[in-house]
């Protein structure tokens, strides 16, 4: 599986996107963080003898939160972890903004709804878009808001990244592990074991890939 590879115009403007997953009572909550980018793909388009670029997702944030941590614990941490600087394995890219757009795409699904409108009051310096779960058949927008999205179609987007090659986990990730291990086991229906992290990557994925084309 395969994505095509952009030719004909620039990619998308750089952007980050955070997942934020609320957990439950035996889950903890997730946020991670992926940017987005138009890498050089070092090829010349024959056709337009333009250079060629590929957009490609970057995890740059991975992170846990205590098991039991109250939400509004949660909503105290959110502001500093939204703005976590660029770090020294991944340095702002030439050309890119030091301060690139961000969304923050959070589970708005149970007890998400009223989380979602305690977040619209924090200095998140984020868009947010709430993203309710459901188990229906086609993603549709939320009459309060937001979107629904069926689970099954949250993570063939993510699977279609992970698949391709576009989504980058770096080695130095504390968290990296956990994550291939949650990518390697998620299923279309909620399972008995931790997929919190796979969720946050999930949902960030969802508007991070939503206008570049997973198949030809």
């Amino acid at each position: 599986m395969l994505f095509p590879v952009e030719t004909h115009a620039p990619g998308p403007e750089p952007h980050l996107f955070f997942g934020l997953d609320l957990g439950r009572r035996h889950d903890p909550s997730a946020l991670v963080a992926l940017e987005r980018a138009a890498l050089p793909a070092n090829r010349i388009d024959p056709v337009t003898f333009q250079p060629e670029t590929r957009v490609v997702f970057r995890l740059r944030l991975a992170h846990r939160f205590p098991l039991g941590l109250p939400y509004l614990e949660l909503l105290r941490r959110l502001p500093a972890l939204l703005s976590t600087p660029a770090t020294p394995a991944w340095p702002v890219l030439p050309g890119h903004p030091a301060r690139p757009h961000k969304t923050l795409a959070v589970d708005a699904s149970g007890v998400g709804a009223p989380i979602v409108e305690l977040l619209r009051r924090l200095p998140l310096d984020a868009a947010i878009l709430p993203i309710t779960i459901t188990a229906g058949h086609h993603p549709a927008p939320d009459p309060h808001g937001g979107e629904l999205v069926p689970r099954r179609d949250l993570l063939s987007r993510l699977r279609i990244l992970f698949e391709s090659g576009r989504l980058r986990i770096p080695r130095h990730l504390p968290a990296r592990r956990d994550i291939f291990e949650e990518l390697t086991r998620l299923s279309d229906t909620p399972g008995a074991k931790h997929d919190d992290l796979a969720l946050a990557l999930a949902l960030a994925a969802w508007p991070a890939a939503r206008s570049i084309p997973l198949l030809e």
